[in-house]
């Protein structure tokens, strides 16, 4: 009994991609290790929301101590405990009748420190420390105290003098004032930049490893004779792709549940349009690197040797990792108040952001910055969106001349030909 060969041309382009992208999508979404690591990441986001939001709260907590004050530098004590507010911390005063009491109740724990002697020279008795706050607070107040007494010996009177010192004030005059989203915009840009770095890290690894390990267990050629090389290749891609997007979705949607109700993380509605940016980006610029790095590893026939043949795509992405930091940020800083570029760095900047490998990365800071003109930015996402389908195209040849190949590892020139 014989079974029909599948044909091709029953699937149109569409469809099978879709077939293809689900099967990558369901096998690898109910695997073990898409969830361990899910629920992994997840508890570490919210452990470190909750270590965060200790930290928060121990730092809201205002301290208090209690000072007891005894002698001639009673008068520093009203002082002081006014002051106090200000600088973070509160004091309770007491006035001591004897320097032997206020020993006692220092080592008996009663009082965190005794001030005595003259206002002018006050000696602080403590148990085993004093907090560096309170100890500046008291030396500051201490020579305020001798300033005042100066100033009234001189015939000055302290409150006028104070007054005149206060009415100086240094008057900022700001011709540009950048708004909240242009100072959020590049961090948003820059962190959705790096996701993208990392994301492509490991998924693109993922991917690789999946061409080859189908590519050895020979269920390619089950595969390929039912749909094209190029509609195999963009529907691993876009399985894979979807596989990773759900996951950092579920972390990225668990982990502002756990900080942004908390106070541990702020999300104003000015960083909406920078994370759409990065978001959109992101997308493209997976998909662009995801094509090359499938094309490439499947140019060998072991998963071991997926690593060296990604070499050239890893290298463009890290140098494209390197650019951010070196070209795109100086640009930026002429919008957050670091100056101007350089004209020549800042051209540079515009001509890297066009070059589609390059795009991904630089365009998610530089838009998000708010630098990009209109045009500038539907160029590049036109380059981009060409470039990816020039990559499919030659990709699905690399593949098609590749997958079927088994052995020694196949030269780049071999797996273009026709």
């Amino acid at each position: 009994m014989s079974s029909a060969v599948p044909d091709r041309s029953a699937l149109s382009p569409r469809r099978a991609v879709y077939l293809i992208a689900r099967r990558e999508l369901l096998t690898r979404i109910r695997g073990k290790v898409f969830v361990i690591g899910t629920v992994v990441a997840v508890a570490l986001i919210a452990v470190y929301a909750l270590l965060q939001l200790l930290v928060i709260d121990r730092i809201n907590t205002t301290t208090t101590f209690k000072v007891g004050f005894s002698g001639p530098a009673t008068v520093l004590a009203q002082p002081v405990e006014a002051a106090s507010p200000a600088l973070g911390f509160k004091v309770h005063v007491s006035e001591i009748a004897t320097d032997a009491q206020g020993r006692s109740d220092v080592r008996a724990g009663s009082l965190d420190a005794l001030v005595d002697g003259t206002p002018g020279a006050p000696q602080v008795v403590v148990k085993t420390g004093i907090d560096p706050t309170l100890q500046a607070a008291l030396a500051s107040l201490a020579k305020q105290h001798m300033l005042s007494t100066d100033l009234s010996a001189a015939g000055l009177s302290p409150a006028t003098v104070e007054s005149q010192l206060n009415a100086v004030a240094l008057r900022i005059d700001t011709l540009q004032p950048a708004t909240a989203a242009q100072l959020q915009g590049p961090i948003i840009g820059f962190v959705m930049a790096f996701a993208l770095y990392i994301f492509i890290g490991i998924y693109g690894g993922v991917i690789g490893q999946g061409v080859v390990a189908e590519k050895a267990s020979r269920v390619v050629e089950i595969l390929l004779s039912t749909v094209r090389p190029g509609q195999l290749l963009l529907g691993k891609v876009v399985g894979i792709g979807l596989v990773g997007l759900i996951q950092l979705g579920i972390i990225a949607l668990c982990g502002l549940l756990f900080t942004v109700p908390t106070g541990v993380l702020a999300l104003p509605g000015a960083a909406i349009g920078a994370v759409l940016i990065g978001v959109m980006w992101f997308v493209l610029g997976f998909i662009l690197y995801a094509l090359m790095l499938a094309a490439t590893a499947s140019l060998v026939s072991r998963v071991e040797e997926v690593s060296s043949a990604t070499v050239p795509v890893t290298m463009l992405l890290v140098v494209t990792w390197l650019l951010a930091y070196v070209v795109a940020i100086p640009a930026i800083d002429a919008v957050t108040g670091g100056g101007a570029a350089p004209h020549g760095l800042a051209t540079l900047t515009t001509v890297l952001s066009l070059i589609p490998p390059f795009t991904p990365v630089l365009m998610s800071i530089r838009m998000a910055a708010g630098e990009v003109p209109l045009w500038e930015g539907l160029l590049a996402i036109l380059l981009v969106l060409g470039s990816i389908a020039g990559v499919t195209w030659l990709g699905a040849r690399i593949y098609a001349n590749s997958v079927l190949r088994f052995g020694a590892r196949i030269r780049i020139r071999d797996a273009l030909r026709r």
